[in-house]
This record gives structure tokens, C-alpha cells and sequence, in this order.
């Protein structure tokens, strides 16, 4: 376990357990994150949850993924940086193996004059299944 999770409220311990357990690409919501948390704590509510994991996001723990289109993100376990394909047809997340080139996010950042913290890559299109 990473320093930066070690001494977690017990109840942001297990919002990172179950994100855990999923593991990657498991893309779960923050309600199927608090389901599957309240069969751990039954009395664990929706909002810790919720504040759990933009706590455990902002300490590398947990990736956040942004749906466009969709009314709520997806989390998975903090991995390798990868890149992931949503399909307009079914709606299903997978991971592709893939991340920016650190020479390209350096130029960008350079080019710019950011400081770019983190990437995230979607792509959409339709899956083998949908054609």
C-alpha cells in the first residue's frame, strides 16, 4: 500500500478496497462503487462515497474517467498510464494499451506554458461487436 492511502478513514479505506477488487477496467459508477461498499459497511452512505473517491483520485489511488455523454464517470484502480475506447453503439469501456508520448506532453506544456499533471485519453467509435 502507497504511503500517500496509508492512515485513510476507515469508510475511504473500503470505497478503495472495492475500487480495488474491481480492478483494472472494472469502470465503476460511484452508485455501483457505494452498492458494492455498503455489502462491506451497510451503513455507509452515497456522499461519502462520493467524497471518497475525489480524495483518492487527487492522491493517485484511483483513476477517474470522464464519460462524454454520459451523466457520470467511471473509476478503476490507479494503473499504468493507458487510454480507453468507448463504444457509441453499446456503451461499453475497455482499456487500450496507450498512452501520449512524454515528448509530446512535454512540447505541449512547453508550447502552452502549462505544467499538464495528468493525461486521459478516450476514444469512441463502435466495437468488434457492433460493427
Amino acid at each position: 500500500m502507497s504511503s500517500t492511502v496509508q492512515g485513510l478513514p476507515p469508510n475511504y479505506r473500503t470505497v478503495l478496497d472495492v475500487v480495488e477488487e474491481a480492478g483494472p477496467g472494472g469502470h465503476l459508477t460511484a452508485q455501483e462503487i457505494w452498492v458494492r461498499a455498503r455489502a462491506l459497511q451497510p451503513r455507509i452512505g452515497f456522499a461519502t462515497v462520493h467524497r471518497g473517491l475525489i480524495r483518492l483520485h487527487e492522491l493517485g489511488a484511483v483513476m477517474k474517467i470522464d464519460v462524454s455523454g454520459e451523466a457520470s464517470a467511471v473509476y478503476e484502480p490507479a494503473a499504468s498510464p493507458h487510454a480507453h475506447f468507448r463504444c457509441t453503439g453499446c456503451g461499453a469501456i475497455s482499456d487500450l494499451e496507450y498512452a501520449v508520448p512524454a515528448q509530446t506532453v512535454r512540447r505541449l506544456a512547453e508550447r502552452h506554458g502549462v505544467a499538464i499533471e495528468r493525461e486521459a485519453v478516450t476514444f469512441t467509435g463502435r466495437c468488434a461487436n457492433c460493427g
